[in-house]
């Protein structure tokens, strides 16, 4: 019983350092998109006073060129080193948590109930607990864009050499696709990202981080209650016991 309680706490104790790392990566991506953003799409829009003053700011324009690749290059190191952690924890670790953001066919079917519903076309009103596949989305979406915008940058950070290899229409649609999408992945980032989902996906969820934020709370069946009075806890249903898979985000 001893030795499955000490493999119990290690693997808790690892799952506490594999968050850890991800909330490491996840800030240091975040910071990147947000220095990308400051200093990108006053490249885009240089017509702008606004785009003109911060380029002012950041001394002429070669100076914030220099800084948003700084940033492209850390979050291309941040993607990576995500990449990495995850291989490492599902191939040498054998842990199975991130496989839950693959899609799968409930996702799909759940997706379209949801659809069905906000068009108006079905009246039952989407579980909660059915809704995972959003969390999926954005993590795919982000990983996507981002990788899309870091093929891009690399190639636009290399023009001469890249159209040596292929050709100068590639140049050009690489560089008209990092700047139009820019945009639509700094929207998405600020809005559903971070204000939906929340800080970080829960790729690593475990009982051990839970149990070290809880705090300690009275439990209401304890408390002195009134004759003939019903407590809150009889009253109301017990929570529903969190799912390893559950997206973090609110819902």
């Amino acid at each position: 019983m001893s030795g499955w309680n000490d493999r119990r706490a290690r693997r808790e104790e690892r799952l506490l350092r594999l968050d850890s790392l991800l909330r490491a990566q996840f800030t240091l991506a975040i910071v990147c998109v947000a220095v990308l953003a400051l200093t990108g799409l006053p490249q885009k829009f240089e017509s702008l006073s606004l785009s003109r003053n911060v380029i002012d700011l950041a001394g002429g324009i070669e100076n914030l060129r220099d800084v948003h690749h700084v940033a492209g290059g850390a979050l291309v190191a941040a993607g990576v080193s995500h990449v990495l952690l995850v291989l490492f924890a599902v191939l040498v670790l054998g842990e199975t948590a991130p496989l839950r953001m693959v899609p799968s066919g409930r996702d799909l079917t759940d997706a379209m109930r949801a659809t069905a519903y906000f068009g108006g076309l079905r009246r039952e009103r989407p579980d909660r607990d059915r809704r995972r596949y959003f969390g999926k989305i954005d993590y795919w979406f982000v990983a996507w864009s981002l990788g899309v915008m870091a093929a891009t940058g690399m190639i636009n950070l290399f023009p001469l050499r890249v159209a040596r290899l292929s050709s100068t229409d590639v140049v050009l649609a690489a560089l008209r696709a990092h700047s139009d999408a820019a945009p639509l992945v700094v929207v998405w980032m600020a809005i559903v990202h971070l204000v939906y989902t929340g800080l970080t996906p829960g790729l690593f969820r475990s009982e051990a981080r839970e149990r070290l934020v809880a705090k300690p709370a009275t439990p209401a069946a304890e408390l002195p209650a009134p004759a003939g009075a019903m407590t809150i806890a009889s009253a109301a249903p017990a929570p529903r016991e969190r799912d390893a898979g559950d997206w973090e985000g609110p819902l």
